[in-house]
């Protein structure tokens, strides 16, 4: 394990094989997939600012997370579509809290859900394609690690614009047969 400083992730580097390079790699199979993103914070450690790289590099870090190859050699990548219907579901709640003022109490039980919808989501799109399995892993625990740092209303803003960031960049990087 080695702590990369830059977002307070705990990573492992390497692979069954001991080689480095920021991948998980199984050495059986050759499967290549990047170490998930788990977000520590939103922010600095004044715990008011937030961390300037937020929406810029750990986004796309996130975004590089989501795709990976598989034991061909070929890109695999969670669907665009799939991405699509996990984010439409965070943004819904943020439209839910604009709309309806002092709501933040009542809907967060339901933000909290967001984890357990997107593991079903996850579990069934790895039924269907299992050796797309860690970038789906990737998403998941990119979701569970944000939507646990969620404390209050700004926090979920945050969060929000930080899988946008995240969605934006993945677009432009994903596989095309994940499009």
């Amino acid at each position: 394990m080695g702590y990369d400083g830059k977002y307070g992730n705990q990573q492992s580097y390497g692979n069954k094989n001991g080689s480095s390079g920021g991948f998980q790699k199984t050495f059986e199979d050759k499967t290549e997939i990047p170490e998930p993103v788990k977000i520590q914070s939103f922010y600095k450690e004044d715990g008011k600012t937030l961390k300037e790289d937020l929406f810029d590099s750990v986004a796309l870090d996130v975004a590089k997370s989501f795709k990976g190859k598989n034991k061909k050699g070929n890109d695999i990548g969670v669907t665009s579509t799939q991405l699509r219907r996990i984010f439409d579901e965070v943004k819904r709640f943020e439209q839910i809290l604009m709309l309806q003022k002092n709501q933040w109490e009542n809907q967060l039980p339901y933000i909290k859900m967001i984890k357990s919808k997107v593991a079903y989501s996850v579990a069934r799109a790895i039924k269907q394609k299992s050796e797309e399995k860690g970038v789906y892993k990737n998403l998941e625990a990119f979701i569970s690690s944000g939507i646990d740092l969620i404390k209050k209303q700004e926090d979920y803003h945050i969060f929000v614009s930080l899988f946008e960031a995240a969605y934006g960049f993945y677009y432009e990087l994903a596989p095309n047969n994940c499009k």
